[in-house]
């Protein structure tokens, strides 16, 4: 009797993880939930041994965040884990009207590793790197104070249209919210006759500016740690035109190790920069009309318009190829996702070389002290 062949799917949590099996022929075999807790993994992996199925893949989602204790153990144990964006099981349940529990989720998660073969490893690091761990703090810690900043300067602005018109005809003139409380800083909005309430939104607005300013300096102090993180990492993605050292720290967390995509291909589409067919009426024929794929990475395609945006702004050679797609009779949308596809070309081939050249580095050292 030949094995059936099926594909689990993991929804991990907090502290639970459903995992849900499903057959090569779209039949489901049941799910369960585990702990989180070493017990729990050792039950999950008891579980998956005790089937009669053979698992050829388990998808598992958000393998590099509440999902990646999980992605260790089963890769330690020798199972295929591809990593499953969020998105892509969110669109399933929509088309179908779905409801939203963790086993439908495992089970939309274990139907998406099923239809689609190419998806990515799971994880970012195929093995622990204390230099990208490092990043990805810095990256997070830097993103959290730039939205508390955000949110400190929405709120000001808020309070500045409230004050008297008096006070504020003698701010500067700018849409620009900083301007403004430094103003109110130097004491050019100083009135004896305020009112108690203007005066307390007075006060708001300098210990928000305080705030602020401590923010800024706690940012920029992370930003100078940054380039040096870069070159241990052996890092040219600032070699490329539009890319900065922020960017290039953004990409290198998102991405992680560049081997788990082994073609240029397999990482645009988890990106999302390959473009999606969408034409009729051609037969056998190419597809002329293709729309953008909105199931890869968004924070990387984010990344990929902003370097598309500074490139076409004062690099030629992109300017050059906006223009040669142009004289196809591309659109000007159809010519920036030609550009940003090619961009991922480039970025993942920088970061292919960066990894080889850095380990070859590293076995070279490893030689000479032996």
């Amino acid at each position: 009797m030949q094995p059936t062949h099926a594909v689990a799917g993991i929804d991990p949590h907090k502290h639970t993880a459903t995992i849900a099996l499903v057959d090569v022929r779209g039949g489901l075999h049941g799910s369960q939930s585990f702990p989180i807790t070493p017990d729990g993994i050792g039950d999950l992996l008891t579980f998956l041994l005790g089937t009669e199925l053979v698992i050829d893949r388990i998808g598992v989602e958000g393998s590099g965040g509440l999902g990646r204790p999980l992605m260790v153990a089963l890769s330690a144990a020798g199972y295929d884990v591809r990593e499953v964006q969020a998105n892509r099981t969110a669109e399933r349940r929509r088309r179908r009207r779905r409801a939203k529990t963790d086993i439908e989720d495992a089970e939309a998660i274990a139907r998406e590793t099923l239809a689609d073969p190419d998806l990515p490893p799971a994880g970012k690091q195929t093995a622990p790197d204390p230099v990208w761990e490092q990043l990805v703090v810095i990256s997070e810690w830097r993103s959290s104070l730039i939205q508390q900043r955000v949110r400190l300067l929405t709120e000001a602005e808020a309070v500045l249209v409230s004050l008297p018109v008096g006070v504020r005809s003698s701010l500067p003139s700018t849409s620009r919210v900083l301007p403004q409380l430094t103003a109110l800083a130097d004491g050019v909005a100083t009135d004896e006759t305020l009112e108690p309430a203007d005066r307390l939104k007075i006060e708001r607005l300098l210990g928000s500016l305080t705030d602020i300013t401590a923010l800024t300096t706690r940012i920029k102090t992370l930003d100078k740690q940054i380039p040096s993180l870069l070159g241990k990492l052996g890092c040219t993605l600032t070699e490329i035109c539009g890319i900065g050292a922020v960017t290039a720290m953004d990409l290198l967390v998102e991405i992680g190790d560049p081997r788990r995509f082994s073609t240029e291909a397999q990482f645009a589409r988890w990106c999302g920069s390959a473009p999606v067919a969408l034409s009729s009426g051609e037969g056998h024929g190419r597809a002329h009309r293709h729309r953008l794929d909105l199931g890869g990475n968004r924070n990387v395609n984010s990344l990929l318009h902003i370097v598309h945006v500074t490139q076409v702004r004062c690099h030629p050679p992109a300017k050059a190829y906006m223009a040669k797609k142009t004289s196809e009779n591309k659109t000007k949308r159809e010519a920036r996702r030609a550009h940003k596809r090619q961009l991922a070309n480039v970025i993942i081939r920088h970061m292919w070389r960066d990894d080889a050249n850095r380990r070859a580095g590293s076995l070279a050292a490893l030689s000479i002290a032996a």
